[in-house]
């Protein structure tokens, strides 16, 4: 009995000391918001801020040039709003908090997810870590951008699935969706976490493993379908136009997300940014185009990572603390991978990969190197791509370009290996029964 008030007494206290840390952290955060931007995004921001309030959501995409999907919208109309009422308060400090305080979420989700599968000190490290990462403050503090804000629905609705909470995994599934069109990738790995009683299961055909994935699906539909309904009010024509109008801006702003930027490399130190650095990525090799070479690059890999899985389930099932640990690491190489090998990536989009990455830092002893290493490759590519875009380019010369982006890359890539060969070995690695009872 006094062990367990002792051990309530420790949580107690490093959830007030972590509290306060990342409190004074976030003041930190709002302190140097107005350091520095790049205005380019941040502009952007403003004006569809303005325009949503102007025109309406309705008559938004008919008049404005914007290639994001519905979900963000909302944020920037309420931004515009509170602008409005409080014209006194820093643009710069108002359009940068929603990323500001999403960081903030997901170093507290970090925290909640660490808990079960590490002790409090691993818990408490992870999350501080995360919030004070200059790869984070690079994106939400200081360019301006909202990755964060987009990765704090997909970490959620990975840890909800595994928590068996499959209506609000479903929900913030399909909030991260409608916010950015990639978190598509993630929706098998969500589908499969959600159906895994099917593999483990001896009558797996029962109806009840499947209940799982359809209120997801169901869920997923349904939210998707409500986010889009205002931008598409006046448009009704017909009671069925309900069911297909949603479906039609869904494509029609997937496409033009997507299609946006026909480019091999956007400022990216991935594969493509080597030698394909802002090459248009219908360019052929050996007669495959390089959004093809790409796609078919990740597609292995995904195929592997899933394989493994599949493997692991098989054999070693009742081991639920590694199965996390797995999943966690599955969607950290699933980000990664995304964003070495497909093409139109920028320079930020790794940093959900981040965000997973913290969650498996303490696997391995040398987890924490690879992830400093990432971190530091993020933060040098959101400086070389700052530079040059506010510079027209002038600002990087060509000989340090060439030599610069190689490196990097191998940086990148060395790293995504050795934490793909990690999982693979765990995945493959039978498991003793004292492991599989701790």
């Amino acid at each position: 009995m006094n062990f367990e008030a002792a051990k309530k007494s420790d949580l107690t206290k490093s959830v007030y000391l972590l509290s306060v840390i990342l409190f004074l952290g976030f003041l930190l955060r709002i302190y140097i918001s107005t350091i520095i931007t790049y205005e380019g995004d941040f502009g952007t921001w403003r004006w569809w801020a303005e325009g949503l309030s102007k025109v309406g959501f309705s008559q938004f995409y008919d008049n404005y040039w914007c290639d994001y999907m519905p979900g963000y919208l909302y944020i920037l109309r309420l931004l515009n709003e509170i602008s409005t009422w409080a014209p006194w308060l820093s643009p710069y400090v108002l359009f940068k908090l929603p990323a500001n305080l999403a960081d903030l979420g997901i170093s507290i989700l970090i925290f909640i997810a660490l808990r079960p599968l590490a002790n409090i000190r691993i818990a408490m490290i992870g999350s501080v870590i995360y919030f004070f990462n200059p790869a984070v403050l690079s994106n939400s503090t200081l360019w301006g951008q909202v990755d964060s804000f987009h990765a704090f629905p997909i970490l959620l609705s990975i840890i909800l699935v595994l928590r068996k909470q499959f209506v609000l995994c479903g929900l913030f599934a399909a909030l991260a969706f409608m916010i950015k069109p990639q978190t598509i990738v993630l929706f098998p790995i969500i589908g499969y976490i959600a159906i895994n009683p099917f593999f483990n299961s001896v009558g797996r055909w029962n109806i009840k493993n499947f209940i799982p994935g359809i209120k997801i699906i169901i869920t997923v539909i349904l939210t998707c379908t409500f986010v889009t309904l205002p931008f598409i009010w006046d448009k009704f024509d017909s009671l069925f136009y309900i069911f297909t109008g949603p479906l039609e801006l869904i494509v029609q702003r997937f496409e033009s997300a997507y299609e946006q930027y026909q480019i091999a490399s956007l400022n990216t130190f991935n594969f493509w940014g080597v030698f394909a650095m802002w090459q248009n990525d219908q360019n052929q090799f050996l007669g495959l185009t390089y959004k093809t070479w790409g796609t078919g690059i990740f597609a292995a890999f995904y195929f592997i990572i899933f394989i493994c899985l599949f493997r692991f389930n098989l054999k070693n099932n009742e081991n639920k603390k590694l199965y996390t640990y797995l999943i966690f690491q599955a969607v950290t190489l699933i980000l990664f991978s995304l964003f070495l090998f497909v093409t139109r990536a920028h320079e930020r989009h790794l940093l959900p990969a981040v965000a997973f990455f913290t969650l498996i830092m303490f696997r391995s002893w040398i987890f924490p190197y690879l992830y400093a290493i990432v971190s530091g490759v993020y933060v040098c590519n959101m400086f070389y791509s700052y530079i040059q875009l506010t510079t027209e380019y002038q600002g990087v010369p060509d000989a340090v370009e060439k030599a610069l982006i190689p490196f990097m890359f191998i940086s990148y890539f060395v790293a995504f290996v050795i934490v793909l060969i990690n999982f693979i070995n765990h995945a493959f690695r039978r498991r003793s029964s004292t492991e599989q009872s701790n």
